[in-house]
């Protein structure tokens, strides 16, 4: 399982941090302009910085962070330390997996949606030819350090879109923990005034245990792919708009939860209850007609499906799900109807 730690001062995470020795940080030009500076210990230490943005996690950064950590000379003892959101988690992650046949990394979540999930379980990779994740590795950091005080520095859509896979943690796997979430109050959050710390260790608790029986998701850890298999076709239909993931996500996740309704797995107050949250959160994502097949046709593309069946996951109820459930093309359609109102 990997060494997490959870960051109560800035004295604390340095004094972890000092004793990294041939360090190089990773970051983009917000966690370098917003997060960096919060941590004096890194003079004098490299910094590798790559644009912002999902579209960014691409094999072109990958190729220029190896190239810049050549520069650095960095060799099989240096330490690569991801500073920033599930983009830079994920590359950095991928590119420390692959340079030198693997050298140690150690991931500082910045965002939300990092630290309750991106951060943690060994997943690492890029996005290629326009398809989410399509090349990576699974690969262990050395440790995760988890400050809430980053989120301080985050705008709101990206705290929203954390939330989005704290819902997916209670959806799936803990409903009293779900009910806790439906009372966070919108306005707290906005103000910066919520206390972070206990959602977040229990949403990194439920992931922490799928995962350490099942590092490479040939069973239950598939249980985490709720809402990912429609939405990440939403995300690679929409690759360039400026909704973030866990917008997607929470489509994907109203679409699977209406097939879970659909198919007599889930009754209509579950369905109408996650739906209602989610909409309390985000607007649906607006697409016609017109768009609705190139959607669909690409939850063909998505890397946890068997051949050309379509795999994803459904709920029971909310705190229990089901995972490798087989749809057709004709049920992701009718479902992406129902979540934009064409019907």
């Amino acid at each position: 399982m990997n060494n997490i730690v959870f960051i109560n001062d800035s004295k604390e995470l340095i004094e972890y941090l000092r004793t990294i020795n041939d360090a190089i940080i990773l970051c983009d030009e917000n966690t370098f302009n917003f997060c960096h500076p919060r941590l004096p210990f890194t003079i004098g230490v490299p910094v590798i910085k790559i644009p912002s943005g999902e579209n960014n996690k691409s094999m072109a950064n990958l190729q220029f962070i190896w190239n810049k950590m050549v520069d650095f000379k960095a060799n099989r003892h240096s330490t690569l330390i991801n500073l920033g959101g599930g983009v830079i988690s994920d590359i950095g992650g991928f590119a420390a997996a692959t340079y030198n046949r693997g050298i140690k990394f150690i991931n500082i979540p910045t965002s939300l949606m990092g630290m309750v999930d991106a951060a943690n379980g060994g997943k690492t990779g890029v996005n290629f030819k326009g398809y989410k994740n399509y090349i990576g590795s699974f690969s262990n950091p050395e440790s995760i350090l988890i400050w809430p005080e980053f989120l301080k520095t985050l705008p709101f859509k990206h705290i929203l879109s954390g939330l989005t896979e704290m819902i997916k943690h209670g959806a799936i796997a803990n409903k009293s923990y779900f009910d806790t979430l439906t009372g966070i109050d919108l306005n707290e959050v906005t103000r910066n005034t919520i206390d972070w710390m206990p959602v977040i260790k229990q949403s990194v608790a439920i992931k922490s245990s799928i995962v350490k029986d099942d590092f490479k998701e040939s069973g239950k850890r598939k249980l985490l792919n709720f809402g990912h298999t429609i939405g990440h076709a939403f995300e690679s239909y929409f690759i360039d708009e400026h909704a973030t993931h866990g917008h997607y996500v929470s489509a994907g996740m109203i679409c699977e939860a209406w097939l879970s309704y659909k198919k007599g797995k889930l009754t209509l107050e579950s369905l109408e209850t996650l739906t209602t949250f989610i909409d309390s959160i985000f607007n649906r994502i607006e697409f016609t007609s017109e768009q609705l097949d190139d959607i669909a046709a690409l939850t063909l593309k998505d890397k946890k499906n068997n051949s050309e069946a379509i795999l994803c996951v459904y709920l029971k109820q909310i705190g229990s799900a089901s995972y490798d459930n087989t749809i057709t093309m004709d049920d992701v359609k009718d479902s992406l109807k129902f979540y934009s109102h064409l019907w």
